[in-house]
């Protein structure tokens, strides 16, 4: 018996996780071993970046662990290192779990949950956590398993309609071949798992989890887990494709399908389709189908029918070489035309081209003149502006000289009014010191003696014409030798 051990390095053990369920299996007892690889809030001591976790178990004749299943915790890639029969895996960025159907004596080992990454300086580092299962006979196992199963006993899932129906559920799996017959290395075969959805009225109690496609003795083919990819887990050279999607909707059925090539004698055999459903309550149901598929051995007859079904092929196909090449042949016609064309069309672009330059060298001439205009435009638009300056600069004075010219106005008349005035009274005055003149000049009239001779003439003039008292008329000299001449 192995002793259920674990063992973890630096590290607290809340973090990273190891589970078996159960610890012990026993045959014919045991459904299912589920081995969970996890960690728990997302994060590890001393692990600053998680890089990859990984499942392994102990192989005694090496004596040392092999790996099951490798997972990229940042591509979300997980690789199946080893074949496993009638197994089961999901996984997400912090876990992987592993479900063993059937679980044998094989499968008691101590398994490893390995977590690869660095830590805050950059050190790349490893931890890990082991458990080991045991394997027992004893009628004490088959009593404790009894009485699991039988808190369990309600495991199966409901399809609701009216009532609960497990025949309902299950016959929504459906699996089927293209052929049960197939000639070895000749013919292909297509196995689809399919599971439908229900019918109008019918309410679902569960969700599909994964599809898987097994044979019965080369173990699972490929399976598809929920939101992640179709993944084969056999790579043989015949396996020509494998295809599938879960849809979480109710409007499409959910499938896996494998399609293989030159099938060869060992590919015959049983093969089954699993499907994997959680029901609402948190419980777990498997489903399953099975298909036969005979690869049977060719014969002359079937060559025969092979290499005139070849013969016929190569016939379509002669004829239809045959036909690509005249098709060829006139495409090659239509090729030259098209050249020809080519060429005048590139003749016709060169002219356009040139006149293309040209008008572009009229353009650049016209984009000038637009400049210069501009240009002329915007000196003109500022004298327009310094012009309408003045005018508001003389409008201004124009209004000042009109509000001066009207108090001039007012001014003048005052003026004019004094003036008149002025000239009344100086006319007055006038007359006033005209008569005094005229008095005064009738003074010398009246006492005036006329000279003798011109000895006594004075006079402001250097000549001056004088009477005499003897009533002569004479000239008389005030300038010369003192006057008197």
């Amino acid at each position: 018996r192995l002793a259920l051990w674990a063992s973890l390095a630096f590290w607290s053990a809340s973090e990273l996780v190891l589970d078996v369920q159960p610890s012990v299996i026993s045959p014919e007892i045991t459904r299912q071993l589920v081995i969970n690889c996890s960690i728990t809030n997302n994060q590890v001591q001393q692990l600053d970046l998680i890089k990859s976790l990984t499942l392994s178990r102990y192989n005694e004749t090496n004596r040392e662990f092999e790996d099951l299943f490798l997972l990229n915790t940042s591509t979300l890639v997980l690789k199946q290192q080893s074949n496993l029969k009638v197994s089961q895996i999901s996984y997400g960025n912090t876990h992987i779990t592993l479900t063993l159907h059937n679980p044998s004596q094989f499968d008691a080992k101590v398994y490893k949950c390995n977590a690869t990454g660095d830590t805050e300086e950059g050190t790349n580092i490893s931890l890990y956590a082991k458990k080991a299962v045991e394997y027992e006979t004893n009628s004490t196992a088959l009593i404790e398993e009894i009485r699991r199963y039988k808190k369990n006993e309600n495991f199966q899932c409901s399809l609701k309609k009216d009532e609960n129906s497990d025949v309902n559920q299950r016959s929504r799996l459906h699996f089927y071949g293209s052929s049960e017959i197939i000639t070895e290395l000749i013919e292909p075969l297509t196995v689809k798992c399919l599971y439908k959805t229900l019918i109008q009225g019918e309410r679902d109690t569960s969700a599909l989890q994964s599809l898987y496609l097994l044979h019965e003795t080369n173990g699972v083919i490929a399976y598809i887990n929920k939101q992640q990819p179709a993944i084969a887990t056999i790579q043989e050279s015949n396996l020509k494709n494998v295809e599938g999607e879960i849809f979480d909707n109710e409007s499409k059925d959910s499938y896996l399908q494998v399609t293989w090539n030159n099938l060869k004698h060992s590919e015959s055999g049983k093969y089954f389709c699993e499907a994997h459903v959680n029901c609402s309550d948190g419980r777990f149901d498997k489903l399953i189908d099975i298909v036969t598929i005979i690869v049977r051995g060719s014969t002359l007859e079937d060559l025969v029918k092979v290499i005139q079904k070849l013969q016929r092929q190569a016939e379509v196909d002669q004829e239809s070489l045959q036909n690509n090449e005249q098709k060829i042949k006139a495409i090659k016609e239509d090729v030259d035309t098209n050249k020809q064309s080519i060429i005048s069309v590139k003749e016709d672009l060169n002219t356009k081209q040139e006149s293309i330059l040209r008008i572009d060298k009229d353009l650049d001439a016209k984009q000038q003149d637009i400049i210069s205009l501009k240009d002329n435009m915007n000196t003109t638009e500022k004298d327009i502006i310094r012009i309408k300056e003045d005018v508001y600069t003389n409008q201004e004075n124009i209004l000042s000289i009109t509000e001066n010219i009207d108090t001039n106005k007012h001014n003048m008349s005052s003026l004019l009014e004094n003036l008149t005035m002025v000239v009344a009274n100086v006319s007055t005055a006038f007359l006033e010191v005209q008569n005094q003149i005229d008095e005064v000049n009738k003074l010398p009239q009246r006492y005036f003696v006329p000279p003798t001779s011109c000895r006594n003439v004075t006079s402001p003039k250097a000549r001056v014409i004088v009477t005499l008292a003897s009533g002569l008329k004479v000239m008389c000299d005030t300038k010369t030798d003192g006057g008197g001449w």
